[in-house]
C-alpha cells in the first residue's frame, strides 16, 4: 500500500509537468479523442475514459505522457494493478531521459563568390580619394567544409523540470584556390563550447548558458568571445510558440584592438506549426548593438527575418529564408571619410534536404548576400553554394 503511495504521488507531479504537450503529439482526431477522455476524467468518470486512454497507448508505445495519463486513468477506476504496472514503466522511462545526448556532423563541398566579402572593383572611392586595392578585392574560391553540432542535458532528478545543460560545437573550411592566402582566407576554423541551466515543462523552455567561441583564419587573424545567451519559448498553443532571446559577449580581435569590445544582441520571434506534415513558419527581429574601443566601430541596429520550412513527400524538406540588418556606425567607415558609415545587408537563400533515412541527409544550399555601405569599402555582392551530407547521432 506504501508504495501505491508513493507511486501515486510521484504520478502527479510527474503529470504536472507533462500533462499540455501530450496532445501536440498526436493526431488530430486522437487529440479529439483524448479531450473526450480528459473530460470523463473531470467529470469523475474515469471507467469511461479507459477505453480511449488503453487504445491511445497502443497506437503510441513511445509515448510516455500518454501512458502517464493512462496510469492515472487506471489508478482512478480502481485498476490499482495495471496503474502501477504502467506507472512503472513510465518511471523507468523517466529515468532514461536524465541524460540526453544528441548531435549532428556534416561534411561536403561549396562555391563561394566572395570569400573575404571585398568590393568588386579594385579602384573605390573613399570620401574624395580614390584608392587601388591590391589583395583587398572580392576573390572567389571552392571549398570544402566539415562540422559537428553536439548538445547535452542532464535532468535533475526525472522528474524535474530543470536541467544542466551544455553544447560544443566546430565548423572547419578550406577553400582551394591559393588566391586565398594573400588574404589570410585559406582556412577557417570556429569553435564554441557553453553550459548552463534550462528549465522545461509543458509550456515553457528558459535556457541559460555561458559560452566561449572563437573564428580563427589560417591561425593568423582570430576573434575571440566570452559572454552568456538566453532564451524563453513559450507555447501558447500546439501551433504557436513565442520565443525571445538575448546575447551579449566581449570580443578581442588579435591585431587589432580598435575593434574589440561588447555586442549584443536582443529579438522576438514566432513560431508557426500548420498542415499536417508540420510546415513551420518562423518570423521576427530585434535590436542588435555594439561598444567598441574606438568609437567608429560602435553601432546600434536591427535585423529582422522570415524563414518557411515546407516538409515535402518523399523525404524532401526546403526552408527558404529571407533577412535583413540594418548598422549604423557611430564614425566613419576608414580615415579617409567623413560620413559616418552604415551597412544595409540583405541575405536571401534555401536550404534542401533529403532524407535517406532516420539519421542520413543530403543537404543542399544556395544563399546570396548583398551589403550596400555609405562606405565603398564594404560594398560587396556574395553567392554561397554548398552540397553535403549530414548524420544524427
Amino acid at each position: 500500500m506504501k508504495r501505491v503511495f508513493l507511486l501515486t504521488f510521484i504520478l502527479a507531479l510527474v503529470f504536472t509537468f507533462s500533462l499540455p504537450r501530450v496532445a501536440s503529439a498526436l493526431s488530430e482526431a486522437d487529440a479529439a479523442d483524448l479531450s473526450i477522455a480528459r473530460a470523463a476524467m473531470a467529470a469523475g468518470d474515469a471507467a469511461a475514459a479507459l477505453s480511449i486512454y488503453d487504445r491511445l497507448v497502443d497506437e503510441y508505445p513511445e509515448n510516455t505522457d500518454l501512458r502517464l495519463e493512462a496510469a492515472r486513468a487506471h489508478h482512478a477506476a480502481g485498476s490499482a494493478g495495471e496503474a502501477l504496472r504502467l506507472g512503472r514503466q513510465v518511471l523507468r522511462e523517466y529515468e532514461k531521459r536524465r541524460f540526453q545526448f544528441r548531435g549532428t556532423a556534416r561534411m561536403g563541398f561549396l562555391y563561394d563568390s566572395n570569400v573575404n566579402q571585398g568590393p568588386a572593383s579594385e579602384h573605390i572611392q573613399l570620401g574624395n580619394w580614390g584608392v587601388w586595392l591590391s589583395d583587398g578585392i572580392g576573390k572567389a574560391s571552392a571549398g570544402a567544409y566539415f562540422g559537428a553540432n553536439t548538445d547535452m542535458g542532464w535532468r535533475l532528478s526525472a522528474i524535474s523540470p530543470w536541467w544542466i545543460v551544455g553544447d560544443v560545437n566546430i565548423f572547419l573550411r578550406g577553400n582551394f584556390s591559393k588566391e586565398m592566402k594573400s588574404v589570410n582566407s585559406r582556412r577557417l576554423h570556429w569553435a564554441r563550447g557553453a553550459a548552463g541551466i534550462r528549465y522545461l515543462d509543458g509550456n515553457n523552455l528558459f535556457d541559460m548558458r555561458l559560452k566561449a567561441e572563437v573564428l580563427d583564419y589560417d591561425f593568423d587573424s582570430r576573434v575571440n568571445g566570452l559572454g552568456f545567451e538566453a532564451r524563453y519559448a513559450r507555447v501558447v498553443t500546439p501551433r504557436l510558440q513565442l520565443i525571445t532571446d538575448m546575447v551579449f559577449e566581449r570580443r578581442n580581435y588579435s591585431g587589432n584592438d580598435d575593434r574589440a569590445g561588447n555586442f549584443g544582441r536582443v529579438g522576438g520571434y514566432a513560431r508557426f506549426l500548420f498542415g499536417e506534415a508540420g510546415h513551420e513558419f518562423l518570423f521576427g527581429g530585434g535590436y542588435l548593438g555594439a561598444s567598441a574601443d574606438n568609437s567608429n566601430y560602435s553601432y546600434d541596429g536591427w535585423q529582422s527575418l522570415a524563414r518557411f520550412s515546407f516538409r515535402l513527400p518523399n523525404g524532401f524538406t526546403i526552408s527558404p529564408q529571407v533577412s535583413f540588418t540594418q548598422e549604423f556606425y557611430d564614425g566613419p567607415g576608414t580615415a579617409l571619410e567623413t560620413e559616418k558609415r552604415r551597412d544595409d545587408r540583405l541575405r536571401i537563400g534555401a536550404d534542401l534536404a533529403y532524407a535517406i533515412n532516420e539519421v542520413w541527409n543530403v543537404e543542399a544550399a544556395y544563399y546570396y548576400m548583398n551589403s550596400n555601405s555609405t562606405s565603398n569599402l564594404y560594398k560587396y555582392d556574395q553567392h554561397v553554394i554548398s552540397l553535403g551530407v549530414s548524420r544524427k547521432f
